[in-house]
C-alpha cells in the first residue's frame, strides 16, 4: 500500500497548492505554508537549506529547487538566518491549523474518488482487483493527472471512469483542482527563479515532429487542434511582447520527407480507390473530399502554407555529422541496446531528433527551461519515455524532449495568466484530456485488431466478404477526441477490451450456407480476380511507397558520407603532399651537393643512389614475386584512410551497399509487378 499512500499524498499536497493560489496569489507564499507546517511536523529547530529542500521533496513527493525553496524562507517571520544555518525563533508563531484541514479534506476527497475507481474497473472487468493491482491502478491514475508517460496500464479504464462522471460538478472541480496545481508546479520545475513572471526573455528553438503539425492542420480533429492553437497563441504573444523572435518553430528534414510520404500515400489511395488504416486520422482527413491526385497536391499546399503563416520553417541546419559536433552527439550503440531493452522494441529512430536537438544544446544550462535553447515537441509516447529514460538526461535536468501540454503550460505560467476562466487552454481541463487520451487508446487499438484482421485474411482464417464487413466495422469504431462524450464511454470502452476478431466471426458464420456456395462458384471466381487485381494493385502501391523510403534512405545517407569523404580526401591529399615533398627535397638536396662538392667527388655517391632502389626492387620481387607499384600503393592508402574515417564517425557502408541492393530488387519487382497487372 505504500505506493497508494505516496501518490495520493503528491495529489493532495498539489490540490492544496491550487487552493492555497487563491489567497496567496503568489508561489513562493504558498511554499512557505508548506514548509511552516513541515517545520511544525517534524519539529526542526534548525537546519540548513539542502536538508530542508529534501524534507520539502521527500515529504510532498516535490522536486523544488533550492533557489525557490531559499526565496519562500525568507517569508516565515518566525525564522532567522545565522552562519547559513535556520533557527525557529518561536513555535508558537507557527499556525498550520487551516492548513491541515486543506490538505486532510482534500486527501478524503481523494481517497474516496480512487475506491470509486477501483469498484468501477471490478464492475467493468467483473474481477475482483489484489492490492497489487490497487496500486497498479492508483499509480495510472496519478500519472495521468500528473501528465507523466510511464502509467499506460489501465489508463482506458481511468479516462471512462473519468468521463462516465462528467456531469458530476464536484468530481470535475476535486480533478480539475488537482490538475491546476500540476500546472502551478510544473512551472516552478527546472525555474530557478519565479519572480520574473509576464515576460520571456531568452531565445528558444522548438523542433516540431510530424504528428503535432498535423494537429495544427487539424487533421487529428478539432481538440487537438484547439489544444495546438493554444500553444501557437502563447508563442504569439511571446514574441510580440518581446519584439523579435524569441521562440522559434521548425521542424526536421526528416519530417519534411515524413510528411511527402504521408501525402504520396494518400495520392495513391485516392488514384487506386483504395481505404486507408481505419486508425490512421489524419489520413483520414486529408482524402476526405479528395476525388484526384491533383486534390491531394491542393491539400498538401494548403497545408505548407498554413505551416509558414504561423513562422513555422524547414531546418536549414547541416552539420549534424560535422566532426566538430561529434562531442556532442548522445547516441552509441550501448545507449541504443539499453534503451531498446526498456522500451522493448528498436530505440534507434526515437533517438535520431534528441541526439539533433542535443547538438543544438551543445553544453548549454540544461537545468533551467528558459536556457536549454532548444527543445523537441512531439506527440510521440515511444520519443517521449526516450527522452525521459535516467540515460538521456541526468536528475533535475530538462529533458530533450516534451508533450505539448507541458510547453503550453509552461508559458501560460510564465505570462502570468492566472486562473481566469477566459485565460485557461484547454489542455487544463480534465474532460479534455480524458477524451484526447481514451481517443488515442481506441484507435491505436483499432490499428492492431485491422493488422491482426490483414494477417487472418491472409492464412485463410477469414472471407473476404467477412473480412470487408470487419473492416467496416472497425472504420465506425474509430473516433476523434471530440467525438467521445459520457454516453458513448461504454461502447468505446467495450470496443478496446473485447477480443472482437472471434466474436465477429462467430456472429458471421450463418454467411457460411452450403446451398448458396453451389450457386455464387462463378461470382466467387470473378471476385478472387478481382481481389487478386486489388491485391497487386496494393503490393504495387506499398512498393512504391517502400521505394520512396529507401530512396530518402539512400538521400539521408549520400549526405552523411559526403562530409566524411571530404575528411578522408584532405588526409590522402596531405599525404600526397608529403610524399611529393620530400621527393623534391632529396633532388633539391642532391642537385645542391654536386654544385657545392663538384661532379667528380659527387660521381661515385651518384651511382650508388640510383643503384639502391634498382636492388630493392629486385630483392621485393624475389622474395614476394610482384613488382613495386606506387599508384597501386597510394590507391590502398586513400581506401585506408576512407574506412579508418568511417569508423571514426560509425558510419555503416555495408547499410549503403545493402540499401543500394534493396532499391535494385524493388526497382525490378515494380517492373514486373506492373508487366503482371497490364
Amino acid at each position: 500500500m505504500g505506493q497508494l499512500k505516496e501518490d495520493n499524498r503528491l495529489l493532495a499536497s498539489l490540490a492544496v497548492f491550487r487552493e492555497l493560489y487563491n489567497s496567496e496569489k503568489d508561489v513562493y507564499g504558498i511554499i512557505s505554508i508548506f514548509l511552516a507546517d513541515l517545520i511544525k511536523i517534524e519539529n526542526l529547530y534548525s537546519f540548513s537549506l539542502n536538508e530542508i529542500t529534501s524534507k520539502l521533496n521527500n515529504t510532498f513527493e516535490f522536486e523544488i529547487p533550492d533557489a525557490v525553496v531559499r526565496t519562500s524562507l525568507g517569508r516565515l517571520t518566525f525564522l532567522e538566518k545565522q552562519q547559513g544555518a535556520y533557527f525557529v525563533k518561536d513555535f508558537s508563531n507557527i499556525d498550520t491549523h487551516t492548513f491541515d484541514q486543506k490538505r486532510q479534506t482534500i486527501q478524503s476527497n481523494n481517497e474516496t474518488i480512487i475506491d470509486n475507481l477501483f469498484k468501477f474497473i471490478e464492475t467493468e472487468k467483473k474481477v475482483t482487483l489484489s492490492e497489487k493491482d490497487k496500486e497498479k491502478i492508483s499509480h495510472s491514475f496519478c500519472c495521468f493527472l500528473l501528465d507523466v508517460n510511464n502509467g499506460d496500464e489501465y489508463v482506458e479504464y481511468v479516462t471512462s471512469f473519468i468521463l462516465n462522471r462528467e456531469a458530476d460538478i464536484d468530481f470535475k472541480q476535486q480533478l480539475n483542482l488537482i490538475r491546476e496545481g500540476v500546472i502551478l508546479y510544473s512551472g516552478i520545475k527546472y525555474n530557478n527563479n519565479i519572480n520574473d513572471l509576464g515576460t520571456w526573455r531568452t531565445e528558444l528553438t522548438i523542433f516540431i515532429d510530424t504528428e503535432i503539425l498535423f494537429h495544427i492542420a487539424g487533421f487529428n480533429g478539432e481538440l487537438y487542434q484547439k489544444l495546438a492553437t493554444d500553444f501557437l497563441n502563447y508563442v504569439k504573444e511571446i514574441n510580440q511582447k518581446a519584439q523579435k523572435k524569441l521562440i522559434k518553430l521548425k521542424y526536421f528534414e526528416e519530417v519534411k520527407n515524413d510528411i511527402e510520404g504521408f501525402f504520396t500515400k494518400a495520392r495513391h489511395l485516392i488514384e487506386g480507390n483504395e481505404r486507408p488504416y481505419p486508425n490512421v486520422t489524419a489520413m483520414v482527413s486529408i482524402i476526405n473530399g479528395c476525388k484526384s491526385a491533383a486534390d491531394i497536391l491542393g491539400k498538401k499546399s494548403d497545408f505548407y502554407t498554413l505551416l509558414k503563416s504561423y513562422g513555422i520553417e524547414e531546418d536549414n541546419f547541416r552539420d549534424y555529422f560535422n566532426p566538430n559536433n561529434h562531442k556532442y552527439n548522445i547516441v552509441s550503440q550501448d545507449i541504443i541496446e539499453s534503451v531498446s531493452k526498456e522500451i522493448d522494441k528498436d530505440a534507434e529512430p526515437f533517438l535520431r531528433f534528441l541526439n539533433y536537438v542535443s547538438i543544438h544544446r551543445k553544453e548549454a544550462n540544461s537545468n533551467n527551461f528558459e536556457n536549454i535553447g532548444f527543445l523537441l515537441l512531439t506527440g510521440n509516447s515511444t520519443t517521449l519515455k526516450v527522452a525521459w529514460n535516467e540515460l538521456m538526461k541526468d536528475e533535475g535536468f530538462v529533458p530533450m524532449a516534451t508533450h505539448l501540454s507541458f510547453l503550453t503550460n509552461k508559458f501560460w505560467f510564465k505570462l502570468n495568466k492566472g486562473f481566469g476562466k477566459a485565460s485557461l487552454p484547454t489542455s487544463f481541463d480534465i474532460i479534455t484530456k480524458s477524451q484526447i487520451i481514451l481517443s488515442k487508446v481506441l484507435n491505436d487499438n483499432v490499428g492492431a485488431k485491422y493488422e491482426e484482421l490483414q494477417n487472418d485474411y491472409n492464412k485463410g482464417k477469414l472471407t473476404e466478404e467477412q473480412a470487408k464487413a470487419r473492416i467496416i466495422d472497425l472504420r465506425n469504431k474509430v473516433r476523434k477526441p471530440e467525438e467521445i462524450k459520457n454516453d458513448t464511454v461504454n461502447d468505446v470502452l467495450n470496443a478496446i477490451t473485447e477480443d472482437s476478431l472471434e466474436k465477429f466471426i462467430e456472429e458471421q458464420t450463418h454467411f457460411k450456407i452450403k446451398a448458396e456456395q453451389q450457386q455464387e462458384n462463378n461470382v466467387k471466381l470473378i471476385e478472387q480476380l478481382e481481389t487478386k487485381r486489388d491485391i497487386e494493385t496494393q503490393l504495387l502501391a506499398t512498393k512504391k511507397d517502400l521505394l520512396q523510403e529507401k530512396l530518402n534512405l539512400k538521400d539521408t545517407l549520400e549526405k552523411q558520407r559526403r562530409p566524411l569523404e571530404r575528411k578522408a580526401k584532405k588526409k590522402y591529399q596531405n599525404l600526397k603532399t608529403l610524399i611529393g615533398s620530400i621527393i623534391l627535397a632529396y633532388y633539391i638536396l642532391f642537385i645542391v651537393a654536386i654544385f657545392h662538392f663538384t661532379w667528380n667527388i659527387m660521381e661515385q655517391y651518384t651511382f650508388i643512389l640510383s643503384i639502391i632502389p634498382v636492388v630493392a626492387s629486385i630483392i621485393y620481387l624475389l622474395m614476394t614475386e610482384q613488382t613495386i607499384n606506387p599508384l597501386k600503393y597510394l590507391k590502398i592508402l586513400e581506401e585506408r584512410y576512407l574506412t579508418q574515417t568511417y569508423d571514426e564517425f560509425n558510419f555503416d557502408l555495408n547499410k549503403v551497399s545493402e540499401n543500394d541492393a534493396e532499391i535494385g530488387k524493388l526497382e525490378t519487382e515494380i517492373i514486373e509487378l506492373k508487366k503482371a497487372s497490364g
